[in-house]
């Protein structure tokens, strides 16, 4: 009826166990016999109660009660009294810091109401980040204040890329850029959480004029964490980003809950969360409006799958919310390591571009397997497309040469990627604007395994129907009311599904 997805000392987040997809009917929560908010979702977070101490929750409405008991910490370190001033001027980095990296294991670093501006903020194992309601930590604008993290540092012997120490990447290289607003490295056990605000300050500075010109493009995100485990991030809102919100690279056991992703639907490569190359990733309760994909699962590009091959699999996405951006839940197109296991369930996606998005090309690798995608449970309201799968992804330098565009068979070689077993199961799809599903393979390397069954797709009125191809691929012929599309695809299963017209 009822999971509790983390406590910490000063609060906790759960989530209801039932068919609905985000939202369900409205209902009180009442702790301790006081009524604590009304709500209408599956996921809440409940932040700003006292540790060590024990809530009877009770869901009017609902008829769920159940009891949660908040941890007791080692030591609360509130950063105010290492002189952080929180008043949106002051520069705070040296404070904060100083708090976290003498904070002792089981502490809990504590910021107040304010607005503190600050470089980046290191984080340290074992030690956790309470925002409370109206803190903000704000990204300092000024690029010769900001870090500059090595995208790869070589052993002192530079034999081998194996050995590189890998500090960040971009658009899945390891390429030099300025540091996070808030970065872990080999970091264990630790968790951020609150009803505060992580905010990049995209918006302010230049950090979204020119992004890909050379020396603009390595642009900070809110948070990167590198070769961590065991880390939660629940309730607070990330804004604002100067490019990705939330990178998990080379990560283990990875929570996000309860959490509002918000940048301009304008803003260039805001992405929400992008796991890349990591594992037993949970995405729960999440509500997305931003300027590109919602959530996009990576895992590097060809370099590293040579260098360094570590693929993403077993990722858990469930009942979030993804209003506006380029797609809900992409994959690629750096994927050149393998994306496995992936399971989308219980949530809705609103004005998105698409739906799903794979995108992938020649040239990703022999280890560019995408296999295992599950939707189930879904609601689609006014995507312009509901499943895209493009094999022929025009992206990089060389992204419209005749290598990548050929629609003739190529021989299948080192460097072809593999895309199969997708299903897509009871989602309802309202107001289509384009496609319902279109999928094209290489014909050297077929998209295999496809099953849908129990979809009920709808379109919007013709005055509303878009024009335009899918996908971003080059020499493809658009015509009108291209409704479902499926070429260069083999063991495919269509079943018990309402309102589209094929074009095989």
């Amino acid at each position: 009826m009822v999971k509790v997805i983390t406590a910490t000392p000063f609060g906790f987040a759960f989530e209801l166990e039932n068919d609905d997809c985000f939202f369900t009917g409205e209902y009180e929560i009442h702790l301790n016999g006081t009524f604590y908010k009304a709500t209408d979702k599956n996921a809440v977070a409940i932040y700003g109660l006292k540790p060590n101490t024990s809530y009877d929750v009770q869901l009017k409405g609902k008829d769920i009660s159940f009891t949660v008991k908040t941890e007791t910490p080692n030591y609360v370190i509130n950063v105010r009294d290492y002189n952080a001033l929180g008043d949106g001027v002051t520069d705070d980095t040296s404070a904060i810091n100083a708090a976290v990296y003498t904070a002792v294991a089981g502490s809990v670093v504590y910021i107040p109401k304010g607005e503190y501006l600050v470089d980046q903020i290191f984080l340290k194992s074992d030690v956790d980040i309470y925002l409370e309601r109206g803190a903000v930590i704000k990204q300092n604008t000024e690029r010769k204040k900001l870090a500059i993290l090595k995208g790869y540092q070589r052993d002192y012997s530079h034999e081998s890329p194996q050995k590189a120490l890998i500090n960040a990447s971009w658009e899945g290289h390891p390429l030099d850029c300025y540091c996070a607003l808030i970065y872990g490295n080999n970091i264990n056990n630790v968790r951020v959480y609150g009803e505060g605000t992580i905010d990049g300050n995209g918006d302010a500075g230049d950090f979204w004029i020119n992004p890909k010109v050379k020396n603009r493009a390595y642009r900070p995100k809110n948070i990167l964490l590198v070769n961590c485990g065991n880390i939660t991030v629940s309730g607070i809102t990330s804004r604002n980003s100067a490019s990705w919100n939330i990178h998990p690279l080379y990560c283990t056991n990875i929570s996000f809950s309860c959490m509002k992703i918000e940048s301009g639907e304008d803003s260039p490569n805001t992405d929400g969360i992008n796991p890349e190359s990591s594992s037993d990733v949970s995405i729960v309760g999440c509500r997305f409006n931003v300027g590109d994909d919602c959530v996009a699962i990576k895992a590097g590009k060809y370099y590293m799958s040579t260098a360094r091959l570590r693929p993403s699999e077993d990722i858990t996405i469930r009942n979030c919310f993804m209003e506006k951006g380029h797609g809900g839940v992409v994959i690629g197109s750096e994927m050149s390591c393998g994306v496995y296991r992936v399971s989308v369930s219980r949530c809705v996606f609103r004005d998105t571009d698409r739906g799903l998005r794979i995108k992938t090309r020649r040239g990703r690798g022999k280890h560019a397997i995408v296999d295992g995608i599950a939707f189930d449970n879904i609601i689609m309201q006014g995507v312009r497309h509901g499943f895209v799968v493009n094999m022929y992804y025009f992206c990089d330098p060389d992204g419209k040469s005749d290598y990548v565009r050929d629609k003739n068979p190529r021989e299948k070689d080192e460097l072809t990627p593999t895309v199969k077993n997708i299903t897509v199961t009871n989602v309802r799809a309202d107001r289509i604007r384009g496609s319902a599903v279109f999928i094209y393979g290489l014909p050297e390397s077929c998209v295999t395994g496809v099953r849908l069954t129990d979809n009920v797709f709808t379109f919007a009125p013709d005055n509303e129907r878009v024009l335009e191809c899918p996908a971003m691929m080059d020499d493809f012929t658009v015509t009108e009311k291209l409704d479902f599309y499926i070429k260069n695809c083999d063991d495919v299963f269509i079943k018990n599904n309402e309102g589209i017209v094929s074009s095989l």
